[in-house]
């Protein structure tokens, strides 16, 4: 079983319950003690941030967020390297793509360590397949 590239939105669909469709995100985690996720250093602001936003919405409660973050501390997920010129590219591929910079982060990083993505993003999942980057399993509808 080969790494890959796993997103934000993936991430957070392992803790927040009462996300729709779950199945697909919940599938790759089951695969990750055999292998490793990479991701960029803005995926961890964008995991910690959502966790926050589904505090203050009441989603769930502060002791979930620090018990996600802890149990997201026990995952084999290493950051690629990302420079600032790899991080300049980032809105000629956003606009290439029709992708926020935030998500051309993720396909960049895909592209530069030729591995599979992982994400239960829409646009970034067509980005990647048009840019010819393998997108892990097909979504679970």
């Amino acid at each position: 079983m080969s790494d890959l590239v796993i997103d934000a939105s993936l991430t957070l669909q392992w803790f927040l319950e009462d996300e729709i469709g779950r199945e697909y995100s919940l599938a790759v985690l089951q695969t990750l003690p055999g292998r490793r996720a990479f991701v960029p250093p803005l995926y961890f602001y964008e995991v910690g941030n959502g966790l926050i936003m589904a505090y203050r919405r009441k989603r769930i409660t502060s002791e979930q967020v620090f018990g996600f973050l802890v149990r997201l501390k026990e995952l084999p997920i290493e950051v690629g390297s990302q420079t600032p010129m790899d991080v300049l590219g980032l809105p000629e591929i956003a606009m290439a793509r029709g992708l926020t910079t935030y998500d051309a982060s993720y396909l960049d990083l895909a592209v530069r360590l030729q591995l599979p993505l992982a994400t239960t993003d829409r646009a970034l999942r067509a980005a990647a397949e048009s840019a010819g980057v393998s997108v892990v399993a097909p979504l679970v509808e």
